[in-house]
């Protein structure tokens, strides 16, 4: 089996070659005559070979052949004959069509054709991926050995992006981004083989904006401008502690957002598009909030002076409705049957509802603990601390040391531990003291100093033409002439 195996990736890398010689001489369109010529020269040099060798080996006549002498005047009866060919004219040369991707990515753009864009998972190997797409399993397998011949798909690391070109639901072609600019392909022939490609090709950062006003709530008003629906989410999540939408967004208040995205160089958007900034004003409230990602940080909001977002704890950290079953502070306990501080406050749900982080941080502790059952503790900024008890059980890739985002899902909620029914208890912690979690409990932001400072302020200007006026606030007005 391994003899054959190896043959057959022999084969198709010895294809591979031959495609790619022709196609880097441009004699594509050729390939069939001339190797039908290379066949028929071959085969006239196997032939002759016997014939040459009895020939080299013949012995000489012993007296040498006398040649006849023509008189002349026979010379001049003899008429010479002239072989005729057939005229073939200019007949068409038959050109193969070939798959570009090029081709794929203009069909795409006519509406032809979808484009999907995924980002390779932890742990996933693009098998996986379309075993997802329901690729049938040869055509995975072929679609596998042709990428093979140009990289290790081992190599391939989560986060990596694949665009899946699909006619209805067949898959018609392949391509991942190794880096800016560079990417290989796998497309389907007319003939339904399955060819690789290496292209370099120029990919360009742009950018979109929407201004808007809003008539009834931000999230609604933005959609209607075209907003995407999780740059929407985006928003509403980041700012959310530094402005109520609520109450601070009313009708008339103004929105300005802008987002950036790839391009290729045939118009073709790959993967979703980035928000890179958000100002909002109406009111007594005008924020101008730039998205960026400090060399070694994380990714977060800041102003024009460079300080990221102060953010509000959240204050009930779950995707539904909740019903406080028991508050803060000293409490009848309802199992042990004697008052007791009540370090957090219960939250009661039903089982399984999504518990999400109340603000951004790295898991401190993950797993059992006595009496609150199945636990998660994050750790925040500037002495922050937030803990999760009695869960059903938690996000499957979650473990201690993984960073999460607020209102990023961590677990569900449950009934271990000492507990009387499902419910989340919740506990909000500074300097290891616990506090009430429905206090304000602000986590200020951290302020970019020195060349940190300049390299993000010098990017802002890039991405916005007032960042100069975000930066100095609102212009003054002009004082009228002092008179004569």
């Amino acid at each position: 089996m391994k003899i054959k195996e190896t043959l057959r990736k022999a084969t198709r890398a010895t294809q591979f070659f031959h495609r790619r010689a022709y196609h880097s001489l441009g004699l594509w369109h050729l390939h069939k005559q001339i190797d039908v010529s290379l066949a028929l020269m071959l085969l006239l040099c196997i032939v002759s070979f016997p014939v040459l060798m009895k020939c080299s080996f013949k012995k000489l006549p012993a007296e040498p052949e006398v040649l006849e002498v023509v008189p002349d005047e026979e010379l001049n009866n003899i008429t010479e004959t002239e072989e005729v060919h057939e005229d073939l004219g200019d007949a068409p040369v038959e050109k193969e069509v070939h798959v570009s991707l090029s081709e794929l990515e203009k069909r795409v753009q006519l509406g032809e054709l979808t484009m999907d864009t995924y980002a390779l998972q932890k742990g996933e190997s693009l098998l996986t991926v379309l075993n997802k797409e329901k690729v049938p399993a040869n055509e995975r397998m072929n679609i596998v050995e042709s990428l093979e011949l140009l990289i290790n798909l081992k190599s391939l690391k989560p986060g990596m992006e694949i665009m899946l070109f699909k006619d209805k639901e067949d898959l018609v072609g392949l391509s991942l981004t190794l880096k800016e600019g560079e990417n290989i392909s796998v497309l389907k022939e007319i003939d339904g083989s399955w060819t690789p490609f290496s292209h370099t090709g120029r990919v360009e950062t742009k950018t979109t904006r929407w201004e808007g006003v809003v008539e009834r709530t931000f999230s609604g008003s933005a959609k209607k401008y075209g907003v995407p629906e999780n740059l929407v989410s985006q928003i509403i999540n980041a700012l959310d502690g530094e402005i109520d939408f609520s109450s601070d967004i009313r009708a008339g208040t103004t929105f300005d957002v802008i987002a950036e995205y790839k391009q290729t160089e045939w118009g073709l958007e790959i993967g979703s598009k980035q928000l890179v900034y958000v100002g909002i004003t109406g009111g007594s409230k005008e924020i101008h909030r730039y998205v960026y990602t400090p060399k070694n940080g994380t990714t977060g909001f800041y102003d024009a002076k460079g300080r990221s977002v102060s953010k509000q704890i959240m204050k009930r950290p779950l995707k539904a409705k909740a019903r406080v079953s028991s508050p803060f502070g000293t409490r009848f306990h309802p199992i042990l049957k004697y008052k007791i501080f009540h370090k957090g406050v219960d939250l009661a749900a039903p089982k399984n509802t999504p518990i999400v982080a109340a603000a951004d941080g790295t898991i401190e502790l993950l797993g059992r603990k006595g009496g609150y059952g199945k636990y998660i503790s994050i750790k925040h900024a500037n002495g922050w601390k937030t803990a999760y008890a009695h869960m059903n059980g938690y996000r499957k890739d979650l473990k201690v040391g993984s960073y999460v985002k607020r209102g990023e899902v961590i677990g569900y909620v449950g009934s271990t531990g000492r507990s009387t029914g499902p419910h989340l208890h919740f506990e909000v912690l500074k300097n290891k003291q616990v506090v009430a979690p429905f206090g304000t409990n602000i986590i200020q932001g951290n302020q970019l100093t020195g060349f940190a400072l300049e390299q993000f302020q010098a990017w802002a200007e890039s991405v916005h033409p007032d960042f100069k006026q975000h930066l100095s606030g609102k212009i003054p007005p002009i004082p009228m002439p002092k008179p004569f």
